[in-house]
């Protein structure tokens, strides 16, 4: 009998190890969550659990990213079975979650919830340095973020924790001294904001990032069709075209846009109006893939939300 209740163990946790695997999600605050999901499950059932853990109800806003074998972002396509998509193009089995969808105005965001994992990214965004800051700028930032973050400045016998907190972009660099004066006037600034509520404070650093160059793009080296190098980005209100040297923008706005396609190595939009087809050059097929999915995963996103193009 003990013979027999030992093989029943092993097989049915052979069909659980078949049949289920664990992926660990890191979280906009840094902390790491595990989800057990059958191997049919797709993205967005792994996308439903997580926003059920942190209460978010307004979860089209945000994906889940991986780092490719080429140690690349990619966004998760959600319809899909998430396993095979991982197996076939991750490094690990390890996600992240994020916006995916930015907004002009965080007004628009109904949710409590969503507006404070809203900020998380845009400090993330500001703190990884993916956003251009002035001095100033920053240490604006850095005390509303103190303020949102730990609360009044009274209830601190001293400004020490500071010194412990990651207040400014990491590729701010700077000697001891000066950053010593800046984290002084960080701690002035916070004083500032005294009596002012977390969320409101939240509030307050998501609408200083809103202004700054750079905020909700997404941005891919290309080469248009006379073959220069350009960067090919997304953002709320459309795709835009920016030439290295750093003239200005061309911008094709989500309604001018009749489509996204890739036609092997190259990347075609479609224009409505003018009648005419937009070219670039990635380099390689899976690249210009997965960058007209993206662009028409947010092409019809943002048309069907109107609300966010205003």
């Amino acid at each position: 009998m003990p013979f027999g209740l030992k093989l029943r163990r092993t097989r049915r946790y052979n069909v659980l190890s078949k049949n289920c695997f664990v992926t660990r999600i890191r979280l906009l605050d840094s902390n790491v969550i595990e989800c057990t999901l059958s191997v049919e499950s797709t993205g967005q059932e792994c996308l439903e659990a997580v926003a059920q853990r942190l209460e978010l109800r307004e979860t089209h806003y945000f994906g889940l990213w991986f780092l490719s074998k080429s140690q690349q972002a990619r966004w998760v396509e959600l319809e899909k079975p998430l396993k095979k998509h991982l197996d076939r193009f991750a490094n690990e089995p390890l996600l992240f979650f994020g916006v995916m969808f930015y907004v002009p105005n965080v007004s628009r965001l109904q949710q409590e919830a969503t507006r404070y994992q809203y900020y998380l990214q845009v400090k993330k965004d500001v703190l990884e340095g993916r956003l251009r800051c002035s001095l100033e700028q920053v240490i604006r930032l850095a005390g509303l973020a103190v303020q949102a973050d730990f609360g009044d400045y009274n209830q601190f016998d001293s400004q020490e924790f500071l010194r412990e907190y990651v207040l400014f972009p990491m590729d701010l660099a700077m000697e001891e001294a000066a950053l010593e004066e800046l984290t002084q006037k960080v701690a002035q600034e916070h004083k500032a904001h005294s009596g002012i509520l977390p969320a409101e404070a939240e509030l307050m650093y998501i609408n200083e990032v809103e202004r700054l160059d750079g905020f909700g793009q997404e941005i891919f080296p290309v080469k248009d069709s006379h073959g220069n190098s350009v960067h090919l980005g997304i953002f709320f209100m459309g795709i835009f075209v920016r030439n290295r040297v750093g003239r200005q923008a061309v911008i094709y706005r989500w309604n001018d846009i009749g489509s996204v396609t890739h036609s092997k190595a190259a990347i075609l939009l479609e224009l409505i109006d003018k009648e005419e087809t937009a070219l670039f050059h990635t380099d390689d097929i899976e690249n210009a893939k997965y960058i007209s999915r993206l662009f028409t995963t947010r092409h019809k996103f943002y048309k069907q939300n109107k609300i966010c193009t205003e």
